[in-house]
């Protein structure tokens, strides 16, 4: 087995959680002569024994003088909420970025190898889930940070035999027993025999994907106007892989694809869905405290607060300031004042209400909105002001 390549000229946080395969890699670290680190490991208090796993790595880190960095968290976990893994990778990953400031380190070194790649890629394909990359890529970003995986081509087996040979102490994850965990039920299956032939579906899979990933960049970057994506035929004929991933790359480029990670794959497919086969110029689907809205042959995200219904009523000239909820109060009061200040007025953005009720250059309020096609983000965003008597609508609506 040959040792894993680092450039050493950089330097680097290792991820050391006390058990095999990141222990190998220190050691591994430290038979190759490369000092220029800095270790950090998180106990998660999780386990009644995940002290003992912070002791190895404390007394490895004593026995060959290395810098070590020890997150201790306090956690009441019977109040967790979230997935443990999802929240305990981001709670590790932020510790690495604060660790990553602090010393002026850029690169972090984390121990997945070539089991871990295998048994992400059978992870991805039993959930169907949304990837930029079959199995695990050998560097990521994390908010900045490179993540570095120098172990992917070693096997756990051959980490083991190394342990044993070096005489090294690592800690055991009895966590890594329960087949409650998907990974955990994938890897009690699994056989190293087997990783050739998967390794050879990865690689297709991946020549696929790269193809895929060129022609969704490709639209997406041709078809945004603002933060608004334009949906046409070129999109719609697509199938739904194609459409979703047009979706996260949209996002991604507006800087909003957070809304969307750690979720279900449901959300992104239901809007997908929608793209391809629902004829309707207007839809609304709501994301946390967002809504991503069909509008016409635009697709764009807001926060859900900007565009609640809000309906006001104007008695006199003090009640005016109300109209200052809206991005367009100056329209609103200068109508007001062109129509003699004849109060009461209603203010309101609430189109699904105003429509049916009030009147728009002679026109039913609804039938002028769908005349003219007025977009739904102005609807929106925009309220109308008409008198309380009259329903006529007394500012332009565009």
């Amino acid at each position: 087995m040959g040792k894993f390549k680092l450039n050493n000229s950089f330097l680097y946080l290792v991820a050391v959680s006390g058990g095999p395969d990141s222990i190998f890699m220190l050691n591994e670290l430290v038979k190759m002569n490369i000092q220029n680190i800095v270790v950090c490991h998180v106990n998660y208090n999780f386990r009644k024994d995940s002290n003992i796993d912070q002791k190895i790595v404390s007394n490895f880190c004593e026995k060959h003088n290395l810098k070590l960095e020890i997150l201790d968290v306090k956690q009441n976990y019977n109040h967790l909420k979230e997935n443990f893994e999802s929240w305990a990778r981001t709670i590790r990953y932020d510790f690495f970025l604060e660790m990553s400031k602090k010393h002026n380190i850029k690169n972090v070194l984390v121990a997945h190898n070539k089991n871990d790649l295998i048994e992400t890629f059978l992870l991805q394909k039993k959930r169907k889930s949304y990837v930029k990359f079959y199995g695990l890529n050998k560097t990521t970003i994390y908010k900045g940070l490179t993540i570095v995986r120098p172990m992917l081509d070693i096997l756990k087996s051959d980490i083991y035999k190394s342990l044993i040979k070096d005489n090294v102490s690592y800690a055991f994850d009895s966590t890594n027993e329960d087949t409650n965990y998907k990974r955990n039920e994938i890897r009690a299956k699994l056989s190293e025999d087997s990783f050739l032939d998967i390794e050879k579906e990865i690689k297709k899979l991946n020549k696929e994907l790269e193809k895929m990933n060129l022609e969704v960049d490709w639209y997406v970057n041709n078809n945004m106007s603002a933060d608004e994506l334009k949906i046409n035929k070129n999109l719609v004929d697509k199938n739904l892989e194609f459409i979703q991933r047009s979706i996260y790359k949209w996002l991604e480029l507006i800087n909003k694809d957070s809304i969307v990670q750690n979720r279900s794959n449901k959300t992104i497919f239901e809007i997908a869905k929608n793209i391809k086969y629902s004829q309707k110029v207007f839809w609304e689907i709501k994301i946390g405290e967002f809504y991503i809205i069909k509008d016409y042959e635009n697709l764009f995200l807001i926060e859900a607060n900007m565009i609640k219904p809000k309906t006001f009523i104007i008695n006199s000239k003090e009640d005016l300031y109300l109209s200052e909820e809206f991005i367009n109060w100056l329209d609103l009061v200068n109508a007001i004042k062109k129509n003699e200040e004849k109060y009461p007025y209603v203010i309101s953005n609430d189109f699904t209400n105003y429509k049916l009720t009030t009147y728009a250059f002679g026109k039913r309020a609804n039938r002028y909105l769908i005349d003219k096609k007025i977009r739904y983000k102005n609807r929106m965003l925009k309220a109308v002001v008409f008198n309380v008597k009259s329903k006529k609508i007394l500012n332009t609506i565009k």
